[in-house]
């Protein structure tokens, strides 16, 4: 994944890694996510899914504005260091700021523990 690409001109990028397409947990983030005004802040934003395009598709349809890109499988959210337990996808948020440098993690094997957007809210403000 070229972050460099993604995160274009902002000052940084958001990237939320969805466990799967059809978790309603994962998708109820990515809503939320979407409502956040981001780019309005500078930021950039996109969801990361796994699988191809019809989960990408999928996603697309609830995520707004946001961009959605596909995991390839889920070679990307290994990269992210988000791995499986035993079926369970791991799913996160990243944010990288305007260097391409991680200043926020936050990652679950559950997906409720894998997002929070006051958390996230406040270290995009120390960007």
């Amino acid at each position: 994944m070229d972050i460099d690409r993604l995160r274009r001109d902002g000052k940084g990028l958001v990237l939320y890694f969805v466990r799967a397409a059809n978790c309603p947990i994962c998708m109820r983030h990515v809503r939320t996510l979407a409502g956040e005004r981001l780019r309005e802040r500078g930021v950039a934003a996109a969801v990361v899914v796994p699988g191809g395009a019809a989960e990408v598709e999928r996603v697309r349809r609830v995520a707004g504005d946001l961009r959605v890109v596909s995991s390839d499988g889920v070679a990307e959210h290994r990269a992210a260091g988000l791995d499986r337990t035993l079926i369970m996808q791991h799913s996160g948020t990243l944010l990288f700021d305007g260097q391409g440098r991680e200043v926020y993690r936050l990652t679950a094997t559950m997906p409720q523990g894998s997002f929070n957007a006051a958390a996230l809210s406040k270290a995009i403000d120390k960007l």
